[in-house]
């Protein structure tokens, strides 16, 4: 299967809250991207639904329009993807720093374990004789 996606996704825990029908509602994120996001929810969702969302996420509040996608139902849960529409310059600013920094981290740990082990053979080479 071809990845559509433009951003790569990041597995991300944090609260998402939308007013709907009058009410403050609060749901979880899976995963996020620049794209937009994969959220867990305990009420009914549409396919087609637009909303105004603030993702909380780092401590950081990122306020944000997008539209359902597509949803799956998991007993009396829902998980949905949503597709970012409309997000202001510096709320994408916010969103493109956060999720920079998770890139970067995570990077950050591949090169450091790769030092690490490198760090291990070489003392390994130079120990090597006296074994």
């Amino acid at each position: 299967m071809d990845e559509k996606r433009k951003s790569p996704r990041f597995p991300v825990s944090g609260l998402v809250i939308c007013s709907r029908y009058g009410r403050q509602m609060t749901m979880r994120t899976l995963n996020i991207s620049l794209g937009g996001l994969k959220l867990t929810a305990n009420f009914d969702l549409r396919i087609g639904e637009a909303m105004d969302l603030a993702i909380l996420i780092n401590g950081t509040r990122i306020q944000c329009r997008g539209t359902i996608l597509a949803i799956e139902e998991f007993g009396n849960k829902v998980q949905a993807r949503l597709r970012f529409n409309r997000t202001s310059n510096s709320e994408h600013r916010k969103l493109s720093d956060y999720l920079h920094t998770l890139y970067w981290g995570r990077l950050q740990k591949w090169v450091i374990g790769g030092i690490f082990i490198l760090s291990a053979y070489i003392a390994y080479l130079f120990i090597r004789p006296y074994l």
